[in-house]
């Protein structure tokens, strides 16, 4: 599978790549740098290397750790701020994905779009716990969805990650019919079907991708 993902460099052609992008900045702190390994982030190769193992942590609790890292910057502490940058950092070296997943939270979790509509249905339950777990599993999905104007499709996706925004949980993804990251609220998705396959191999680019995007639109 291969994908084109358009940069502020150019496109490139990014198959089944492994090694991650140079995300941010040098970290303005190194308090707290060593946070991100200390709690259980990192896996594979790169955390083999520590000269401590350090055990994985249960996926639902590395998700609430990286959400945590990602709201640091909105508490009005620049200390704290600088410290959560400095652990992301870290985190890039030994948990490349964790490292991804924190900076896309910290920019989709908490940003408002410009206009939702008010007195909206919330995520149906089941469909959350549809999309925690084929995100978990790197599996496509189907649904049907209807767009704020009212349009209705179909589309096919690989599901990357959820986020909370103030206007309703979305989904974020890899539409196979636009070929282009989309955005999905949950609240609009219809008939939401697991597909068969698994996209594990391209998750790691699909995410750098996904997270070059958003930073262009910031």
């Amino acid at each position: 599978m291969q994908f084109i993902f358009q940069s502020q460099g150019g496109i490139a052609m990014r198959p089944g790549r492994t090694q991650p992008l140079t995300l941010t900045r040098r970290a303005l702190g190194t308090r707290l740098a060593g946070v991100a390994a200390a709690i259980g982030f990192g896996n594979g190769a790169a955390a083999s290397t520590m000269a401590t193992p350090v055990p994985v942590l249960d996926p639902d609790l590395r998700d609430a750790a990286l959400r945590g890292l990602a709201l640091a910057g909105y508490r009005g502490d620049p200390v704290t701020a600088a410290a959560a940058n400095a652990a992301i950092e870290r985190l890039s070296r030994t948990d490349p994905e964790g490292a991804l997943l924190a900076r896309i939270y910290q920019m989709l979790d908490v940003r408002p779009a410009q206009y939702w509509p008010e007195n909206v249905p919330e995520a149906a339950a089941a469909d959350l716990a549809t999309l925690h777990a084929t995100i978990r599993a790197c599996q496509p999905v189907a649904f049907g969805y209807t767009d704020l104007s009212g349009n209705e499709t179909a589309r096919t996706v690989l599901p990357l990650a959820l986020v909370h925004p103030p206007q309703g949980v979305k989904l974020l993804a890899w539409c196979e019919e636009r070929e282009d990251f989309r955005q999905f609220f949950v609240r609009a998705i219809r008939g939401l079907t697991p597909r068969s396959g698994n996209f594990g191999e391209d998750r790691l680019a699909l995410l750098e991708g996904l997270l070059e995007k958003e930073a262009w639109r910031v």
